[in-house]
């Protein structure tokens, strides 16, 4: 059976008690989203060439906050924040898809994007293992440095069994994925010589082994408009493959026999919205101010939902999570540079 837990829930939340008891605690985190917005747009996160990204500061400032998640009167608004709200944003982030014009740069992107993904996720499940950590962490991991850094975290983090650490692991794959971008950003565009690719090879090259879309936004335009959008096609490619790879992650959950959380072999529901607004958006059937409209919701509903998850992440406990997993994320983002690498050499040897 699909999962209808969100549609049930959005219908749940309308009866008045429902709504006064998610109230306050869906404030304070909407209000901590506000607070990273403006940080962002004022400039106050902006280093040079570097920044700070929204998700980031609400994490921390929510993290701070940890305290105050005890309280009766917040804790339902923070579960269904870092619940609810989370697959909403989630499934509105089709709407940032536009796959009619995803395969002008021909098969590379194509292939470079599917090869990242299947193969980042499958890697970052043995490696975890080979680390002494959970298969299910490695799944995690692999996903969000194989399709697209937070977003890709949480929805993985929606299908995988719940745990005590559940939450610790999933902020630490968020804090993790996002710092080690802004590294490869800053670096990766240092390599164009280097590594002699033409400009849609260096596009592709940074769209396929960034993890996050703004990383590699700024990555590609300290190389130019070219470079830029190639870049931007490859890594939209990789985010088009969220619903299929969050799907994969869950039957394979759910054929070793893991039953909690919501692990099925069907699909979780907000991933149909996903492929929907994706789908739509293809085919030219969302206008240009209702798709900026609905993008800028759906960043905000997840920059919500990580405020509420640092809500329920005690920095204490963050800290002991130990070096394995950092080493985790930076074995499976070295796997993902040298297999994109390889791959652009690779096929452009065959004439692709």
């Amino acid at each position: 059976m699909p999962n209808y837990s969100v549609a049930v829930d959005i219908v749940r939340l309308w009866a008045p008690d429902n709504l006064r008891k998610v109230a306050a605690g869906s404030a304070v985190c909407a209000v901590i989203a506000a607070i990273a917005y403006v940080a962002d747009t004022r400039g106050w996160t902006h280093f040079g060439t570097a920044f700070v990204p929204p998700l980031i500061v609400a994490l921390a400032i929510g993290m701070a906050l940890q305290p105050l998640s005890g309280r009766p009167q917040l804790k339902a608004g923070i579960e269904f924040s870092g619940r609810t709200l989370l697959r909403v944003g989630v499934a509105l982030y089709g709407a940032r898809l536009t796959l009619g014009n995803l395969v002008d740069g021909g098969p590379l992107p194509v292939l470079i994007a599917l090869a990242a993904v299947a193969g980042t996720i499958a890697f970052g499940a043995v490696a975890a293992r080979a680390f002494g950590l959970t298969r299910n962490f490695g799944l995690l991991t692999g996903c969000a440095t194989g399709v697209c850094g937070a977003a890709a975290a949480m929805a993985t983090a929606a299908v995988l069994p719940k745990h005590e650490n559940s939450d610790r692991d999933l902020a630490f794959t968020v804090m993790g994925v996002n710092f080690i971008s802004t590294i490869t950003m800053v670096v990766y565009p240092t390599l164009h010589q280097a590594l002699g690719y033409s400009p849609l090879e260096m596009g592709v090259f940074l769209g396929g082994s960034i993890h996050d879309v703004a990383q590699v936004a700024g990555a590609g335009q300290t190389l130019g408009p070219a470079i830029l959008a190639d870049s931007i096609v490859t890594k939209l490619l990789r985010v088009a493959f969220l619903l299929p790879a969050v799907t994969a992650i869950a039957w394979w959950v759910a054929k070793s026999g893991e039953t909690a959380g919501d692990a099925r072999p069907a699909p979780p529901v907000f991933l149909f919205g996903f492929l929907i607004l994706a789908a739509l958006n293809s085919l030219g059937l969302v206008p240009a101010e209702v798709k900026a409209t609905i993008t800028w919701i759906s960043s905000f509903l997840i920059v919500v939902a990580i405020a509420a998850l640092g809500m329920k992440t005690s920095l204490l406990t963050m800290a002991r999570i130990g070096l394995k997993p950092v080493m985790l994320l930076v074995v499976e983002t070295i796997f993902i540079g040298l297999l994109v690498v390889g791959l652009i050499y690779g096929l452009r040897g065959v004439g692709i």
